[in-house]
């Protein structure tokens, strides 16, 4: 299953740290976010996307929380810290190195025409009931088998939404241009708020540019291939039956 929602919020970036990143609660003052991680048994959250070659990032390194912070919050390049440091080594005044490092238009001037600026989208994959239970029950190759089929097909979906779905539009749908690249910090989950097991992936996927409320990065309404992918990944690897 995929879920999808909007990150508009500045401070949205917060609420996806406490609550995916590291799993839900709250973390002593002072504690990286990479020993809460390992705390929580948490991987790291990665890169990914076809994005990223624009903005010099690697594929499959990790995020950090900074990163998090200075594009789903700021709406600036994630390391907008280390190119502005290099600018104003070479002498760029402070107001235009800071510019150089947003991403599209500046969120001060979209929020200064009392609009509201789409930072990212939020996606969350999820498997069916009846696979997380298989999961949750089974053996340690078992887990291992549905965990690789999940991140196949969720790899799978990613690609599919780059090539086929997501476009740019302004204007209130006049502008419109095709968005083949996406950039995208990618979270594993273990379990619900609750602490019972429950597999899933969070993906924040950014935006071309920041933009107005009558305009979003669309996604057209077509059925996903992650589930009917997952499946048949599963039916092939393991040979196991998926319940309905």
């Amino acid at each position: 299953m995929l879920s999808v929602a909007k990150i508009q919020r500045r401070n949205a970036w917060r609420y996806y740290i406490r609550g995916v990143a590291f799993g839900d609660g709250r973390r002593p003052v002072g504690q990286s976010l990479k020993d809460a991680q390992e705390l929580a048994g948490l991987p790291p959250g990665r890169w990914l996307g076809r994005g990223l070659r624009a903005l010099g990032l690697t594929e499959g390194a990790e995020v950090s929380e900074r990163q998090l912070e200075l594009l789903f919050g700021e709406g600036r390049h994630p390391d907008a810290d280390r190119i502005e440091r290099g600018l104003l080594d070479d002498g760029v005044d402070a107001a235009t190195a800071r510019r150089l490092t947003v991403l599209g238009q500046p969120i001060e001037e979209i929020e200064a025409r009392k609009q509201t600026p789409l930072l990212g989208m939020d996606f969350t994959f999820r498997p069916q009931a009846s696979l997380v239970v298989l999961w949750a029950l089974g053996d340690a190759a078992t887990r291992r088998v549905i965990e690789r089929a999940h991140e196949r097909a969720v790899a799978t979906t990613l690609r599919w939404l780059e090539d086929e779905v997501t476009e740019t539009r302004w204007a209130s749908g006049r502008g419109r241009a095709k968005t083949p690249a996406l950039v995208v910090a990618a979270f594993r989950h273990i379990d619900n708020r609750d602490g019972l097991p429950l597999l899933f992936l969070g993906r924040f996927r950014s935006v071309s540019l920041p933009i107005p409320r009558d305009s979003e990065d669309h996604l057209c309404g077509r059925s996903a291939p992650g589930t009917s992918r997952l499946s048949s990944l599963l039916s092939g690897v393991a040979g196991a039956a998926v319940l309905g």
